[in-house]
């Protein structure tokens, strides 16, 4: 899943997801906070891909 990214970028990467997981386990309200966040960049990011102009 990882191997495009470079051993530097997976790390930091493995590392986050580790804390985000911890924090949820310790307050579950926090799930539903990361899963609004994350559904809002999704939402830009697909807003942005529509407007961008593509080169032909």
């Amino acid at each position: 899943m990882t191997q495009n990214l470079g051993h530097v970028v997976s790390i930091v990467l493995a590392a986050l997801l580790i804390i985000i997981g911890w924090l949820v386990i310790v307050n579950p309200a926090l799930l539903a906070w990361f899963v609004g966040l994350v559904l809002i960049l999704v939402g830009v990011a697909i807003l942005a891909g529509v407007l961008t102009p593509r080169d032909r």
